[in-house]
């Protein structure tokens, strides 16, 4: 009987240490995940920066926009 004890300590033991490695692993992507996404937050974009990477969009935009219309 003894040994039948021992055996289920070191099964639940070893399953609690996967356990304990997976959700360990897991919250260690996320602290990192939400470390990255803070680093991205904490810089700064001027409107002056994104107002010059939107212009070509906003003129490829209005072609067609206008392209669309003169079909229709």
């Amino acid at each position: 009987m003894d040994k039948l004890n021992e055996l289920l300590v070191a099964i639940t033991g070893g399953l609690v240490a996967v356990g304990v490695w997976i959700f360990k692993r897991l919250f260690k992507s996320i602290d990192i995940a939400h470390e990255r996404i803070d680093k991205l937050e904490s810089q700064n974009v001027d409107r002056e920066y994104l107002e010059n990477q939107l212009a070509p969009i906003r003129a490829e935009l209005h072609i067609i926009t206008k392209h669309l219309l003169d079909r229709k």
